[in-house]
């Protein structure tokens, strides 16, 4: 009975989570102050992780396949926060680019002066998920990295 409460609790909240309502992934801020705290938090973030890494490499810890995943790691993302400091900049401060909603799904990049350099610049900078997605990767296999290690050295001491 107990395991039955467990496994229509979990199937519970699989569908609510499968079938979420709108979702808003996107946040736009309509004040200079929301995006100035945002790119404050991109710098903060990105600052962080060159010290991680000079951290890491200072330390000598790169000698663990775990440690050497999360340099990684922090590489990708200052690469992520930089791209995401540049785009937030050219739409949200000085305003060089926008995007125009089209139908079905469709946008189109306007830049100022009609730059078409600016425009494919924005739109490689709006992939910035291509360092994102594989620096959080990084930061999860090189904690399991980790944590698998202090298991296996936990398991050889009495």
């Amino acid at each position: 009975m107990k395991h039955l409460n467990r496994r229509v609790l979990m199937v519970l909240v699989y569908l609510l989570l499968g079938l979420p309502g709108n979702l808003y992934a996107l946040q736009f801020h309509s004040s200079s102050e929301g995006i100035i705290t945002h790119q404050i938090g991109h710098l903060f973030f990105l600052f962080s992780m060159v010290v991680l890494i000079f951290i890491i490499s200072g330390k000598g810890l790169t000698i663990h396949k775990g440690w050497r995943l999360i340099q990684f790691s922090a590489f990708f993302f200052i690469l992520w926060n930089g791209c995401a400091l540049a785009a937030h900049f050219l739409d949200n401060q000085i305003y060089a680019v926008s995007i125009e909603q089209l139908a079905n799904g469709y946008a189109r990049i306007q830049t100022q002066n009609n730059s078409s350099l600016l425009g494919w610049l924005y739109y490689g900078l709006k992939l910035d998920h291509l360092l994102c997605v594989p620096a959080m990767f990084l930061m999860y296999k090189g904690l399991s990295c980790l944590v698998d290690e202090q298991k296996a050295g936990q398991g050889q001491n009495p």
